[in-house]
Order: structure tokens, then sequence, then C-alpha cells
């Protein structure tokens, strides 16, 4: 199932390697370099998943990720997947808490793309299920 992804990160060489990664599995992919930009994005399509940094130049990651979750609530079904990808964190894939509660997963940089590849899959597996009652 391909997704609407939203790559948000100033790093601009990381952002071009994830849109051209997922782009090349049918993805469709925008970028933003900035929370403002990513905002602007967001209402005018809502994505399926946000792979989000935590230190934009103009936001927090943790803090424009409810801002992402509201452009998605009044479309489809209303479900995303926010993922950060930090410096901030260590390890493959895990389950956000703490002041990184907003997102559902961390990733750290460098990026396990092992990691990545799996936790996609589970993400889309989650949005091709039946929406919970």
């Amino acid at each position: 199932m391909p997704l609407e992804i939203l790559v948000i990160d100033d790093n601009r060489d990381a952002t071009e390697l994830l849109e051209e990664l997922l782009s090349m599995e049918g993805h469709a992919v925008r970028t933003a370099a900035t929370a403002a930009r990513a905002l602007e994005l967001a209402r005018e399509k809502p994505a399926q998943i946000f792979l989000v940094d935590q230190n934009l130049p103009d936001m927090a990651g943790s803090d424009l990720v409810p801002l992402l979750r509201a452009s998605v609530a009044g479309h489809g079904d209303g479900r995303c997947f926010a993922i950060a990808i930090t410096g901030m964190a260590s390890g493959n894939a895990r389950t956000a808490g703490g002041q990184m509660g907003a997102f559902d997963y961390i990733l750290g940089k460098p990026l396990d793309f092992d990691a990545f590849d799996a936790l996609l899959a589970r993400c889309i597996a989650a949005l091709q299920a039946p929406p919970a009652p």
C-alpha cells in the first residue's frame, strides 16, 4: 500500500536520501526543512506517516507532532504515525515516552535501515487494518 509520507528534517542530505528510498518503494513523499513548511504541506494534503527530526530550526519535533496530527484528524479515518528520527536516541526503533511521547516511535541517527524498513512495514500493516471501533 503506497503511503503519503512527510519527511521533516533540516538536514538536506538525510531528507533527500529518505525521499529517494521511500519514492523507490512507491510512496508519495514530500519534504520540509522547517516546522512551518511542514504544517503548510500537511494542511494542503494530510500524510499518513510523519518522519520528524526532533531538532528543527523553528520548533521541537515533539511540539510539532500534535499540530501535524490535527491536520489529519478530519481526513479519512484520521490514523497516522509520527516517527522521530533523532541523534538524541540510540539503538533500534522503540516506542516513544517521556518528553518524546508525542511520537509513536523513535529511531536514532545514524538510521538503521533494517529497523526503519521493519517499522515502516509495521505502520503500513496497522494502517491497512480496519480501524478500531
